[in-house]
């Protein structure tokens, strides 16, 4: 994979001198620019679009947080690396609402940075990935024979791991979701209309695999949707409150954004501050979809 390009915003030339050679140093990636103001660091962001973007919270011209905003609104897509002295939680709090993904404190650390730094590449690999096997699996490629030799037992377990990362392995919900994840992956012709599918028919066919097995009436539409809909939404609020305690967090870099919408989950965190009224959205067939897809990838 290729390095990830840096842009690095700050008022301080040897701040920016160092976060450079660390960067070269340990091999992070490279560094296509440098500024010394918010009004020029906003211009080169768009001029370079980097992968990832070190930037002070306090600038001349403009501040760290308004270039966030701007950039965020527009097409260019990049991480947020805040550097800065402030120390108040708040302050690092509101700084992460606008869009930041990672914090470091000064005066610089060169281990915290080559971690945080990571942890972000980490994150870009696994967000490229996936963004790599959802434009090629609409329909989930199912009739590929390279798919096919993955085995079932194998995907089953990393669903198993999936599923007790996200806090909600032990919920009956989360064996409905298994259970229909495996109907799609043992049925060809099923997975490749997932897309047309229906959530209403998947939890029909669920729902008439645990008849043929005599589960009994607990089992019935309603009561299958209700499970895994509480179960989808316990996962979303845990990878949620995982972000607020600490988000740096290897689980919640990769998850927010794979197995959800990260718009989602950031409203999810939101609300669980205090600061909204609602959380985010539950979907539970993207879940399904983004579950099976990570799954046939690791398997």
């Amino acid at each position: 994979m290729a390095m990830s390009s840096f842009l690095v915003i700050d008022d301080d030339v040897t701040v920016r001198s160092v976060l450079t050679k660390i960067i070269e140093q340990y091999n992070l990636g490279e560094v296509h620019a440098e500024a010394d103001n918010g009004i020029l660091g906003e211009e080169l962001i768009l001029r370079y679009k980097p992968d990832i973007v070190m930037i002070d919270l306090l600038l001349p011209q403009q501040d760290g947080i308004s270039i966030i905003k701007n950039i965020k609104s527009s097409s260019v897509k990049c991480m947020f690396i805040m550097l800065s002295q402030v120390s108040d939680k708040d302050m690092i709090a509101k700084a992460y609402e606008y869009g930041i993904e990672f914090f470091i404190s000064k005066p610089i650390n060169v281990i915290e940075v080559v971690n945080v730094v990571k942890k972000v590449n980490e994150y870009l690999s696994m967000k490229k990935i996936f963004e790599a096997i959802e434009s090629t699996a609409m329909t989930l490629g199912r009739n590929n024979s390279d798919v096919k030799v993955k085995k079932l037992g194998d995907a089953r377990r990393i669903m198993n791991q999936l599923m007790s990362d996200l806090g909600v392995l032990g919920d009956l919900g989360s064996r409905d979701i298994i259970n229909i994840c495996t109907l799609l992956y043992e049925d060809s012709n099923l997975g490749e209309a997932l897309e047309e599918t229906q959530l209403s028919e998947l939890l029909k066919l669920l729902q008439s695999k645990y008849s043929s097995e005599g589960k009994g009436s607990t089992n019935d539409f309603k009561a299958i949707e209700m499970r895994m809909r509480r179960t989808v939404s316990k996962a979303m609020k845990n990878i949620a409150a995982m972000g607020i305690e600490d988000f740096s967090n290897d689980k919640f870099a990769v998850y927010s954004s794979t197995l959800f919408d990260y718009t989602d989950v950031k409203m999810e965190m939101d609300y669980l501050r205090g600061k909204t009224k609602y959380g985010g959205k539950v979907n539970i067939k993207s879940f399904i979809k983004r579950l099976l897809v990570m799954a046939q990838q690791v398997a």
